[in-house]
């Protein structure tokens, strides 16, 4: 009779767990924008990338100087002590370059430089950051040249979709390719097609499938609606219900199983301060409060729930250096040694 009691004990108590979770994982926690500090580098064009909770900000181009675009600077963010830090500078310039980890390890791929303003460089070089270390290392150069593609990381391998093979709004440049990229052993591989050809567009990973949302295509650089989902397992194209409010220069960031889809521009070319919450397996939208200032974000990140936005430019060319940051509610809580072991422990101390 004992033992029949406390396992329905285990169950309710276990039930109620779950429901302070969801409760926890639906509410937004500080239903409103901060802004927490600001970048130490003004500039644009960046890349974000995440490890062990820090956030690194790579390349881009000063705001305070213009010409030459492309910078090697690398910076670390620490979310928990809201403090800066300076790191090894990345050995390639890069201006809108875009970054992916594996094993905590940041590959850095694409973007562009420019000489005075005299030539334009599109370097197909793979550069790899060690935060541990604070070390770069050359990995096998990108096959071709990319700007503005989307990259994404499932199960050890990086997928470079799409892009251009530079600078411009001409259709001849855009692609549909997509590489493969194994860190393992340092190699290349193609891809299936994607099936809308595009760049200057972004997405998210949710549930080892990356989500393709937006950006330009033929004819004429017209902008998009079209969401595409690929799946790197079975190495299949879906395509998915388009973009709810369709806009362009817009950031990404994913918690959990959404995307959150923050700022941008709108076809009339107005700047926007909208933030749209997108769930790829419902197919559905919802809004959540909007970013201060209407702007096309610079970079985003997610650490523990709450999603950071570096930098962004408002209307009429203004650069605005402030770092917001946005408390969603959710954390992740990983079963091994945290409430399952725990929970453990109190029904054989109950026997």
């Amino acid at each position: 009779m004992s033992n029949v009691f406390n396992s329905k004990r285990v169950i309710v108590m276990s039930a109620v767990v779950s429901l302070l979770l969801l409760v926890q994982i639906e509410s937004f926690a500080g239903q409103d924008w901060e802004v927490i500090t600001q970048l130490p580098t003004q500039r644009s064009g960046i890349a974000t990338a995440v490890v062990d909770d820090r956030i690194y900000i790579i390349g881009g181009t000063l705001e305070n100087v213009g010409d030459p675009d492309g910078v090697s600077t690398v910076e670390e963010y620490d979310p928990q002590t809201n403090t800066w830090r300076r790191v090894a500078d990345m050995p390639t310039r890069r201006y809108y370059p875009k970054a992916a980890v594996v094993n905590d390890t940041i590959y850095v791929f694409g973007g562009w430089y420019e000489e005075k303003g005299v030539k334009t460089e599109y370097p197909v070089r793979l550069d790899a950051y060690d935060p541990a270390t604070d070390t770069w290392t050359r990995k096998k150069d990108m096959p071709v040249p990319r700007v503005h593609p989307a990259v994404g990381a499932v199960d050890g391998k990086i997928y470079i979709i799409g892009g251009s093979t530079g600078w411009g709004w001409g259709d001849e440049r855009r692609m549909d390719r997509v590489d493969i990229y194994d860190p393992a052993t340092n190699t290349w591989e193609d891809g299936p097609k994607m099936p809308t050809q595009r760049d200057a567009y972004l997405g998210g990973v949710v549930n080892n499938r990356i989500y393709v949302i937006g950006g330009y295509g033929p004819p004429g650089g017209q902008v998009l609606s079209a969401i595409e989902e690929y799946d790197p397992i079975n190495r299949q194209w879906q395509k998915k219900k388009d973009m709810l409010n369709v806009k362009f220069s817009f950031r990404t960031a994913v918690v959990k199983d959404d995307i959150y889809v923050i700022g941008g521009i709108d076809k009339s070319r107005q700047y926007l301060a909208t933030v749209d919450m997108y769930n790829p397996q419902t197919e559905t939208w919802r809004d959540i409060p909007a970013i201060p200032t209407p702007m096309y974000p610079q970079g985003a990140a997610t650490v523990n729930g709450t999603i950071y936005v570096f930098g962004g430019m408002g209307a009429g060319g203004q650069f605005l250096p402030d770092v917001l940051a946005f408390d969603t509610g959710f954390r992740a809580v990983e079963a091994n040694g945290k409430l399952l072991t725990r929970w453990g422990q109190l029904k054989k101390g109950d026997n």
